[in-house]
């Protein structure tokens, strides 16, 4: 088990005590940081793993609220948080780890849909931000008597923020509610469908 340290390094005083030895040879299990070290001093850094093309294991420990992710030598991004599996493909590979530019939103928040009045097709941004226990997100439609009419979304999402579409063409005009849930969250706004 190797420990990387990346993020705020600002608290870091003595870099080169983050220093490793050359490279052991080829067949060995090994995984650093491009330049023979377990620290990430920048926003973006190389990570350079020998595990005999075995799947590895990595455990992501974020403490600020960052977003970091991990992309394989195929471009493929993985947000890194918890324990993930990544595969490799090779007796060794690199990978990118890097902050993510994207921003999280501090809440859940059901943003206006639009248009609304709508026919048939109305838009509906949400936003889920980071939280200690994921929970699945559902987005539900109802009618004017609170009968369940259609599910958007029910999965667990990763933070940010997300758009969905309803199309409502099978639907008579009249008052919906779309309702946001995920965990003790609740939201709910009226949607007016007008054939």
């Amino acid at each position: 088990k190797q420990s990387l340290y990346f993020g705020n390094t600002n608290e870091v005083e003595n870099t080169l005590s983050y220093s490793l030895p050359p490279k052991p040879p080829l067949g060995a299990k090994d995984i650093r940081f491009a330049g023979d070290t377990k620290l990430c001093p920048t926003g973006e850094c190389v990570i350079e793993v020998m595990n005999n093309g075995h799947p590895l294991l990595v455990e992501c420990d974020i403490k600020n609220g960052e977003i970091w992710e991990l992309v394989d030598e195929s471009g493929k991004v993985f947000v890194c948080e918890g324990v993930q599996v990544l595969e490799q493909r090779s007796v060794s590979d690199t990978f990118i780890l890097r902050k993510s530019t994207t921003t999280v939103p501090a809440a859940f928040a059901l943003s206006p849909a639009y248009p609304n009045p709508f026919n048939p097709v109305t838009t509906i941004q949400f936003s889920i931000p980071i939280v200690q226990t994921r929970h699945a997100v559902s987005i539900q439609i109802y009618d004017i008597t609170g009968k369940l009419v259609g599910t958007l979304v029910d999965e667990e999402l990763k933070p940010g923020h997300h758009t969905i579409q309803w199309n409502a063409s099978g639907f008579s005009s009249g008052v919906y509610f779309v309702r946001l849930q995920s965990g003790d969250f609740s939201k709910s706004q009226k949607l007016i469908l007008l054939k």
